[in-house]
């Protein structure tokens, strides 16, 4: 099992190239003599040079999710709670007029109101206070912004009623508001509930399989290439991890095909279990243009993945080709790759970026550019994703020979496991126009 998941050894593999010989005999004897480079009746295109060595960075996030503390799952379908931290925003559907001395009902967007507590203080940054009255400014926050107290809370109709703490003001629709603490006497200065339970999520687990047939290997070899049955097995476990690196990106079915929990087999007509990949989990999105400045592309880029936080001051982010001509072009970001700034965690070496947001440990993943998305990044909180194992990754000797089937012994690789992707809002994804 050591060999197949590590790579096969150098003694296991074969020296030189793989090409096209032809074997020389003793027609005396009948022994081998020599193999020289002349053609026989393979096609060298179909078999690469050399198989590189199992690299950890081919697969970049599968690799990082068999090095994480990995849960567990007896169900087909994985449930668990995505608890994010409490909302702090909340936006005005109408405007509304605030007075120091009478209450005033102000009508919320959906889902702003179930975070706030009665007896709260809201902020108001884009309204300046200046002689107990608030002007809306046209830009930039307030040097003293307008604070309004609540005094009640109506859930069903999405409304609060509110007075003014420092000023009066006619607010606009759409004005954002920021929940602060509680005005209270000190004896009752108590944290309130959120008045909302964490939110339940789901996923399902994946079956991910490959078999490894002695019997095709000897078809290969009868071929007479030099080509050790250990980097028949690296070639069989490169594409294993592919698949698995590709699901936990994109679900089973590429993009969420039919839209999420299921979707159906066109040849058998069966409904089967769709695990959803990190697109499919409403992440969060940042588009950047490749013409503007590349450094401030980057910064903005910076800003989105870290406006969401969880306390986190850390992200992953693996792109594609495309999207790493881009990050060549931001000098800040060359300049601390000359720096030599690397770091390994999880089983691969990350480039470290730190900017003023947090910390970023980048690393390019092929994945993405054989998949179309060669011009976009995954950003991911590297504490708000684990990998559920429902079947650990385990390694089974298939003895067809002595079943009868026929002459050959096959191994197969075989892992069942899903994605808890909790707080998605810290995740993103990255693209840019060209």
């Amino acid at each position: 099992m050591s060999e197949i998941f590590n790579g096969a050894p150098e003694s296991a593999t074969t020296v030189g190239p793989i090409g096209t010989h032809q074997t020389t005999i003793n027609p005396d004897n009948g022994k081998v003599v020599s193999t020289d480079g002349a053609a026989r009746n393979i096609n060298k295109a179909t078999i690469s040079e050399k198989l590189s060595k199992i690299n950890p960075a081919r697969t970049p996030l599968d690799t990082f999710l068999r090095n994480i503390k990995a849960g567990t799952t007896k169900s087909d379908k994985y449930e668990f709670y995505s608890i994010i931290a409490r909302g702090v925003k909340c936006t005005l559907a109408s405007g509304g007029a605030i007075t120091l001395d009478g209450v005033t009902t102000l009508t919320l967007s959906p889902g702003g109101i179930h975070h706030l507590s009665k007896d709260g203080d809201l902020l108001i940054p884009s309204y300046n206070v200046t002689n107990g009255k608030a002007e809306k400014l046209n830009d930039g926050v307030a040097s003293r912004p307008l604070v309004i107290h609540i005094v009640e809370l109506n859930y069903v109709e999405n409304t609060i009623k509110v007075v003014g703490v420092n000023g009066t003001a006619t607010l606009d629709a759409e004005t954002e508001m920021y929940r602060m603490a509680s005005a209270k006497d000190q004896d009752a200065a108590i944290s309130n509930d959120p008045l909302a339970t964490p939110t339940k999520d789901f996923n399902f687990c994946q079956r991910n399989i490959v078999t490894v047939s002695e019997n095709a290997f000897q078809s290969l070899q009868e071929k007479e290439v030099e080509y050790g049955l250990a980097e028949f097995k690296e070639q069989a476990f490169a594409d294993f991890r592919y698949q698995a690196e590709v699901t936990s990106l994109f679900g089973a079915s590429f993009a969420g095909v039919g839209g999420g929990e299921y979707f159906i087999d066109p040849i058998t007509q069966k409904r089967k279990l769709h695990m959803r990949g990190l697109a499919d989990f409403n992440i969060q999105g940042v588009e950047l243009n490749a013409q503007t400045d590349a450094d401030a592309s980057i910064n903005a880029m910076m800003q989105q993945m870290f406006a969401v936080n969880n306390g986190s001051e850390e992200r992953l982010l693996l792109y594609g080709a495309g999207f790493a001509t881009l990050l060549s072009n931001s000098k800040q970001w060359v300049e601390q790759l000359e720096a030599n700034k690397t770091d390994v965690a999880w089983g691969v070496r990350w480039k470290m970026f730190e900017s003023n947001f947090g910390v970023l440990r980048a690393i390019y993943a092929p994945a993405l550019s054989l998949c179309g998305y060669g011009n976009a990044a995954f950003i991911i909180d590297p504490y708000n994703l684990r990998r559920v194992d429902q079947i650990k990754l385990h390694e089974r000797k298939l003895d067809l020979q002595t079943a009868g089937i026929r002459n050959s012994k096959d191994v197969m690789l075989e892992e069942s496991w899903t994605l808890e992707v909790t707080n998605p809002t810290t995740h993103g994804i990255v693209t840019f126009a060209a």
